[in-house]
């Protein structure tokens, strides 16, 4: 995928975390990518007011318009978010909801045929229990939208990744993150 756009969305709320962490780790391993930190975004919630389904356009002012620019011009969106009792943190959560723009048959071709990839570390190791709900939520909310999941990638391990730096604990995890950057340019 060598000259592709590819943002990752980074939907955790601490700063210099493990998801942080793992996400820089990507990027090293990526041409082309580029951070989005929903931390460091102003995107309000979504009021259902449906005015993308009537006009084709939001009615907030927000970051979201920046944001879906880049995601119009990507090849591969990726999604980055901590597990948080089985979901996405509620900072993704927003995010997601303003996805909704693209229920719009007009502005569902700005994003269906895209490409996807979901990471998520976690505390857990039960990963298929674990992440099920947050599987069947992706699943639904990305084939509504036409957007293809290529791959969802847990990182995981006994003793956790729970604290602020854990995943500097586990080198296999950040060379797996660097691996994933880089094969999304090869």
């Amino acid at each position: 995928m060598k000259n592709k756009n590819i943002p990752i969305i980074n939907g955790s709320t601490r700063v210099n975390g493990n998801t942080d962490i793992i996400v820089e780790k990507i990027i090293e391993g990526a041409e082309n990518s580029q951070l989005i930190a929903l931390k460091n975004k102003r995107i309000s919630n979504c009021i259902g007011c449906m005015q993308c389904l009537e006009k084709s356009t939001c009615s907030i002012d927000d970051d979201m318009t920046e944001i879906r620019k880049n995601i119009h011009q990507s090849d591969v969106l990726i999604f980055a978010s901590p597990l948080y009792w089985g979901s996405v943190t509620g900072l993704m959560k927003t995010f997601i909801d303003r996805l909704f723009f693209y229920y719009r048959p007009s502005n569902k071709v700005l994003i269906s045929s895209k490409k996807a990839i979901i990471i998520t570390p976690m505390n857990q190791t039960n990963v298929n229990e674990e992440t099920k709900i947050l599987q069947d939520f992706y699943k639904c909310l990305l084939n509504c939208l036409g957007v293809e999941i290529i791959d969802f990638i847990f990182f995981y391990s006994f003793g956790g990744i729970m604290k602020k730096g854990d995943v500097f604990n586990k080198p296999k995890h950040l060379e797996k993150a660097y691996l994933i950057g880089e094969n999304l340019i090869n």
